[in-house]
């Protein structure tokens, strides 16, 4: 494909004029999606919508180089809704000014009257840039775009202001910003607003609070590597998910989520007390997924937060344990899955938990320590008094080494040795299904 400019299509002549028929008995000339075959022409053929949803999974680059195919597809991607800027190149980040370029270039020539999504990634963001942000969002705004993503990236502590005029979109369904910073004393208006992302930011327990009552269709909140936060109080109905991640917390204290379906707990490098939460209230969950792990020397206060944590979540279903949790809970001896009075121990909780547990996913452990007795023990603990266990997904890392051709088969033989110790079982639930997932890293 020949390349083209953003401000300029290459022209090209057509192939010449096909000759009158003067045969009255001979039948009309197919159309030309059949008569060639051409790939081309079949897919010149086809309607703007479709050829601009094909448009949506291509590189923004390669979009703008059609214009070079022929004469029909000249200006076809001006009038692309979907208009995805992303500043990484293959991992290798793009030149600040070349990424301007071609983000202004696109905007001047696009003709569309909406535009469903409009994201900005990897840009790097310094204060000299503001008004050229201010711009874009403007086109965003006037475009009435459904989706917007602005991933800044900066090496300094200073970070984009938010104009105004997004605090108030009733055509925003999709959110997700990074870097970015928010006017806290704001009220929000977002009456379409089903899916928020904010990574990297400054937040606070009351602009929280207007995102919440600003929001009536909220669906799904994930908080990433904010601060200021310390309660996240969510009344509203609609909110189903609850993503942490990276220690959104400063100086936790509770979590009251009476109508949340799912809570993610993730990332890595967590300190004790920005993941040390109090779920209040979380009796509608039926999904919870714990893969953190957490920086400390006093392994006494994760056990306790790790048990705290359990017993709270004694009635939910679904519940998916990362490798750091997984083996905490294990290697340090907070939970003794031998012990025959283990279920008595809790007060409780973990029996109430065997009677409502029917999903479990354990993520991360390698699959050359797998057979562990602490993790064997676990296993036939879930097996054996799970009573409506409906799926146990084990997924194990599969390790290479380098210069070892037979290691891998070795785990592989140990792993099956393993699984077949496992797969015998005795079982609680005649409805439970054990699945072993060991992809290579």
């Amino acid at each position: 494909m020949a390349e083209t400019s953003v401000h300029g299509a290459i022209s090209r002549g057509s192939s010449g004029d096909r000759p009158t028929r003067t045969d009255p008995d001979q039948p009309p000339p197919p159309p030309p999606s059949r008569r060639s075959g051409s790939p081309s022409d079949l897919v010149s053929a086809l309607p703007d919508a479709v050829i601009h949803r094909i448009f949506s999974f291509l590189p923004l680059e390669d979009v703008v180089k059609t214009s070079a195919l022929s004469r029909r597809w000249r200006s076809t991607w001006t009038s692309a809704t979907d208009l995805v800027f992303d500043g990484d190149i293959e991992g290798r980040p793009r030149g600040t000014l070349a990424f301007s370029f071609l983000v202004d270039g696109v905007l001047d020539q696009c003709t569309s009257p909406s535009v469903k999504r409009f994201h900005v990634t990897g840009f790097r963001y310094d204060k000299p840039y503001q008004p050229k942000v201010d711009l874009w969002l403007r086109f965003a705004v006037r475009r009435r775009v459904e989706d917007l993503r602005l991933w800044l990236t900066n090496h300094s502590p200073i970070f984009y202001l938010l104009p105004g005029i997004l605090y108030s979109l009733s055509w925003l369904v999709r959110l997700d910003v990074r870097s970015c910073r928010f006017s806290l004393g704001r009220a929000v208006r977002w009456p379409r607003l089903k899916v928020l992302s904010i990574r990297n930011a400054e937040l606070s327990d009351d602009f929280l609070g207007r995102i919440f009552r600003g929001c009536p269709v909220l669906e799904s909140l994930e908080l990433h590597g904010c601060w200021g936060v310390e309660n996240i109080v969510i009344d509203s109905t609609s909110v189903k998910e609850l993503v942490l991640v990276h220690g959104t917390f400063s100086n936790p204290k509770k979590i009251w989520a009476p109508h949340l379906l799912l809570l993610r707990v993730l990332g890595r490098r967590h300190h004790l007390n920005l993941i040390r939460l109090r779920l209040d209230d979380i009796s509608s969950l039926v999904e919870a997924e714990l893969d953190f792990d957490i920086v400390t020397l006093d392994k006494w206060m994760c056990c306790e937060l790790l048990e705290e944590t359990f017993e709270k979540l004694h009635r939910v279903p679904t519940i998916t344990i990362g490798a750091w949790c997984l083996e905490f809970m294990l290697d340090e001896g907070c939970f003794n899955f031998d012990e025959e009075d283990f279920l008595c121990s809790r007060k409780g909780n973990f029996q109430c938990l065997a009677k409502h547990l029917k999903r479990v996913e354990i993520i991360g452990p390698e699959a050359d320590s797998f057979g562990s007795k602490h993790l064997l023990a676990l296993i036939k603990f879930l097996l054996g008094d799970a009573l409506v266990l409906e799926k146990l997904i084990i997924k194990a890392k599969l390790p290479t080494r380098h210069g070892q051709k037979g290691f891998e088969a070795a785990v592989l033989s140990k792993l099956f040795g393993v699984s077949k110790n496992v797969l015998s079982c005795r079982r609680a639930s005649k409805h439970a299904e054990v699945i072993f997932d060991c992809p290579s890293e």
